[in-house]
């Protein structure tokens, strides 16, 4: 049974059910704009360029409108774009979640895409057509199966029991999934889907030929099988995602696993100290990130910005938690075999230390994500593994206002997995200690521990004296400029004004042409193949 909704999010609610109506008969506000490009794109002379093809596999507004909008700059500088839809009928993805589904909304989720992308004039191909030629069927090995054995299939050269470990993980909305009853019966249905999808995306590949293929985040369910396909191919892959301002995107061609590492593609971010222009543009940015503004990230309306009490003698140090099933955390593995592990090491060290203080910060996210709440939350999975912690153990739920940026000003130490909280710290002068594979491990201004001892050993020099381990600030505000403002790109024509809800602001394809938007000139470059080190520069 899905959460009941917020009542301070019910306007957005009541916004979005009449956009769903009007989805429905193709007359989405988006739609509409989109058939007026779709009139000027037939003066466009045929395309006769690099041939493209853009997975576009849920009805994700934001994201089905982002990638028409890349469709038809491309189209512009003459790439053949071909859009690959699912078309339905799997029998379980990622569209939905524990609380959803199945059934899988497949007529609704379908209309929009197919309606979106024929309004804005793109032919599709669907995977569906793949594999009901040929269908591989329900597949009656899996029954006998345990759930690790079912996490250890492969069909076909593909390892699909991996690659549908964090679909899994993100549908039943946890990490731990040992003792979940639906685990094994949703992987079942996860590997029925996946051998079908493989099958029809090797069709599509086939029919298509595409020279490079742009898709979303590499590591969801989709994507993932997508991506092995075209590594095995030796088809060029750009995978993109949202950057950390409301409105950016980060392009790459990196391992999924290293999706926001903004770094990779510019070697040489820290040659250069940041101008007095780049750190007025930081220093606005981190205040407003204070404040939650111009993030994607909308937790709470009325944060409440309280300083936290200090211990009379002792260090306090901050820990800040993530989703436990999130694609930024699964598979992040370093110092230890999970977050649970790592949140009992932090505990177990300052119950040996009564005199400094340890705050563990539970992610909002854990309840704040409608629809979304998780099935694992920490602040109960702790006091149910401790019965009772530790008097100088503080847990602050994920349900209480409290504003985290009052934490990080009082603390000594802060602790994170990857959390791009730890960033944030550092650039507040605080030592921070890391012990998941975060976009900045390994930047030079982290404690970064790479096994449970090393953890520990850090933990007690940090709390025995903060200021022998205080960051490198210099190189912290260059990386943050980078991972903020360099890497990232303004969205080409397309704002996401209500969570959910994508609005197109150009109004005629000369928006798009080679030079007259930057942004648009530096995603094209970058998916054509013409600026192959990422997109570097503004």
């Amino acid at each position: 049974m899905s959460p009941l909704p917020q009542r301070d999010r019910l306007a957005e609610y009541a916004l979005k059910g009449l956009h769903l109506g009007l989805r429905q008969v193709g007359l989405a506000p988006e739609q509409v704009v989109a058939r007026r490009l779709r009139q000027e794109a037939k003066s466009l002379e045929p395309a006769t360029g690099r041939r493209v093809a853009i997975l576009t596999m849920r009805d994700w507004a934001v994201h089905v409108q982002w990638e028409a909008m890349v469709g038809q700059a491309l189209r512009v500088r003459g790439a053949r774009v071909t859009f690959v839809t699912c078309g339905g009928g799997l029998e379980q993805c990622d569209r939905v979640n524990f609380y959803e589904g199945p059934p899988m909304p497949c007529t609704t989720c379908s209309r929009y895409v197919h309606g979106s992308v024929d309004a804005h004039g793109f032919s599709h191909v669907g995977i569906r057509g793949g594999w009901t030629r040929d269908d591989p069927g329900n597949w009656p090995e899996l029954d006998g199966m345990s759930l690790d054995e079912l996490l250890q299939v492969e069909d076909e050269g593909l390892p699909l029991g991996e690659l549908v470990s964090i679909p899994l993980r993100w549908f039943l909305l946890a990490s731990r999934i040992e003792d979940d009853p639906m685990a094994a019966l949703t992987a079942r249905r996860f590997l029925r889907s996946a051998r079908r999808a493989a099958r029809g995306l090797r069709v599509t590949l086939d029919e298509i030929r595409p020279e490079t293929v742009l898709m979303l985040n590499g590591r969801f369910f989709f994507e993932s099988i997508a991506g092995a396909i075209c590594r095995s191919r030796g088809i060029d892959v750009v995978i993109y995602e949202r950057g950390f301002i409301l409105d950016t995107w980060i392009f790459h061609r990196r391992k999924p696993d290293r999706l926001l590492d903004a770094a990779d593609d510019r070697p040489d971010w820290d040659d250069e100290p940041l101008t007095a222009e780049e750190d007025e543009q930081l220093d606005r940015y981190l205040v407003d990130r204070t404040h939650g503004a111009r993030t994607i990230d909308r937790y709470w309306t009325h944060a409440e910005y309280v300083d936290p009490e200090r211990p009379e003698r002792g260090r306090l140090a901050v820990l800040f938690t993530n989703l436990t099933w999130d694609s930024a955390v699964l598979g992040m593995e370093v110092a230890f075999p999970g977050i649970h592990e790592w949140l009992f090491a932090a505990v177990d060290t300052f119950a040996r230390r009564p005199h400094d203080q340890l705050l563990i910060r539970v992610h909002p996210a854990e309840v704040k994500l409608p629809g979304k709440q998780t099935r694992e939350p920490l602040g109960a999975y702790l006091k149910l593994h401790y019965g009772d912690l530790p008097p100088n153990v503080q847990i602050v739920d994920a349900e209480d206002p409290l504003s985290s940026y009052p934490l990080m000003a009082a603390a000594d130490l802060g602790l994170v997995y990857t959390s791009t909280t730890g960033l944030e710290m550092a650039l507040r002068g605080k030592p921070v200690i890391v012990a998941g594979r975060t976009h900045y491990r390994g930047k030079g201004f982290t404690l970064d521990v790479s096994s449970p001892d090393e953890f520990t050993n850090e933990l007690e020099r940090a709390l025995d004296d903060p200021t022998a381990v205080t960051p490198d600030l210099d190189r912290a505000r260059r990386y943050a400029y980078l991972f903020f403002f360099d890497a990232p790109v303004g969205s080409p024509g397309v704002e996401e004004h209500v969570p959910g809800l994508a609005r197109l602001t150009i109004r005629s394809l000369d928006d798009l042409v080679p030079g007259r938007n930057a942004a648009v000139d530096r995603i094209c470059d970058e998916i054509l193949g013409e600026r192959r080190s990422g997109l570097d520069g503004q």
